[in-house]
């Protein structure tokens, strides 16, 4: 009879959730679970917010050289040093492209000494992403008191705060292109007034049960076509238990300080990720306020850096953008109802883009533009749906 399975996850450091092969689900500390599934065997939820899901082509027909090439065909989008990350391959390919799990190594390791401690045995630590169930076509979303799952395939998934879930959502479906799901299942806390702006258009299926986290991960396990952390150093061969036993004592202390290190680690990379997402964000903001125009935005530094070098003039004098950029906002600045949409310069001219005002406040504005000293101005005047809009082409005058 094949022995069963029960799955289990942290809660804190000194505390776990675990559900029995019968579905029953309990909390408390790792040794009061450990002496109550002696034989079965244990399955880890690994938490979605330590870990990176990814996937990257096929390295090469050699299976036994991914485990290497991996690391460096992922290295560009890591922040850390890939010595320090555990990288987990599915345990099958997808088309073209080998799905994989980034971890820390502190952060795995710290798990596994404190199950090691209460003499727990995991056979497999599952990314819980990939563990809710999932369709073709759909995307799935686990909701709990503060954070949510989300399972957008096969081999793809996050986990987040519910105060960042919006902005994680308008990330992937940007960067996914048109990856927008046409359905949407919904399990757990407050699934009935769940709404997002980015999700708005998806068929909402909102499903009861399973009514426990645990209990739906059970449902959506797959031995077949799974990830699994628990591989290479960390494989079943690796012999924690008998390395542990005559350092017992100092493996306990060890063990705490790893694992305080281990969950300072994820809240700094989470952290960081976070500042990251909205650093781009801000980013794109920025770039949107200096080119409104712009419809199409892959890298705004780059792109804004390409348009301040188009600014700069051809044939030397480079102070005169900013001299005519100068003389032409002071009048701006005084005419309340004109607005500057945007300029534009070439080899000694700027053209400003504007809209809104009147006749007799644009005629205003173009005296004070030509009544200053060495400045040519000329102004275009039309109107387009209600609006006035207007051209101003400034340049020097000649001596």
């Amino acid at each position: 009879m094949p022995a069963q399975l029960v799955f289990f996850r942290f809660l804190s450091q000194d505390r776990i959730e675990w559900r029995y092969a019968d579905g029953r689900i309990r909390r408390g500390a790792p040794s009061e679970w450990a002496a109550e599934t002696v034989g079965a065997r244990q399955i880890l939820v690994a938490p979605g917010e330590a870990l990176m899901l990814n996937s990257v082509a096929v390295p090469s027909r050699n299976r036994a050289t991914w485990g290497r090439a991996v690391p460096y065909a992922l290295e560009d989008q890591l922040i850390e040093d890939i010595e320090s990350l555990h990288f987990a391959l599915g345990s099958a390919v997808d088309g073209e492209r080998l799905p994989v799990a980034v971890i820390g190594h502190a952060a795995l390791r710290a798990w596994l000494d404190v199950c090691a401690q209460h003499g727990l045995t995991p056979v497999a630590a599952i990314p819980e992403p990939l563990l809710i169930p999932w369709r073709e076509g759909e995307w799935s979303l686990l909701l709990e008191n503060r954070r949510a799952v989300v399972r957008m395939g096969l081999w793809a998934g996050f986990s987040t705060e519910r105060d960042m879930l919006g902005l994680l959502l308008d990330r992937v479906l940007s960067e996914g292109g048109n990856a927008k799901p046409t359905g949407l299942r919904i399990w757990g806390w407050d699934a009935a007034s769940f709404s997002e702006p980015a999700l708005s258009g998806c068929e909402r299926q909102i499903e009861t049960e399973p009514g426990e986290p645990l209990a739906l991960f059970a449902s959506g396990y797959q031995p077949g076509a799974t990830l699994n952390l628990l591989q290479g150093p960390y494989g079943r061969q690796t012999p924690w238990g008998r390395w542990l036993k005559p350092w017992r004592a100092a493996a306990a202390l060890a063990a705490a300080c790893l694992l305080v290190q281990g969950f300072t680690s994820i809240y700094q990379h989470w952290r960081l990720q976070q500042e990251t997402l909205a650093l781009g964000a801000e980013m794109e903001r920025v770039y949107k306020d200096a080119l409104p125009d712009a419809t199409r935005i892959v890298n705004p530094k780059a792109q804004l850096e390409a348009h301040l070098k188009e600014l700069r003039p051809s044939g030397g004098g480079e102070g005169v953008f900013l001299d005519l950029l100068n003389r032409g906002a002071q009048p701006l600045i005084a005419a309340s109802e004109v607005v500057l949409r945007g300029f534009n310069y070439r080899d000694g001219q700027l053209d400003l883009s504007l809209q809104g005002g009147n006749p007799a406040a644009l005629d205003q504005l173009r005296q004070q533009l030509n009544q200053q000293p060495g400045l040519q101005a000329e102004m275009r005047t039309s109107q387009r749906e209600g609006q006035i809009e207007s051209k101003v082409t400034l340049k020097k005058a000649a001596p």
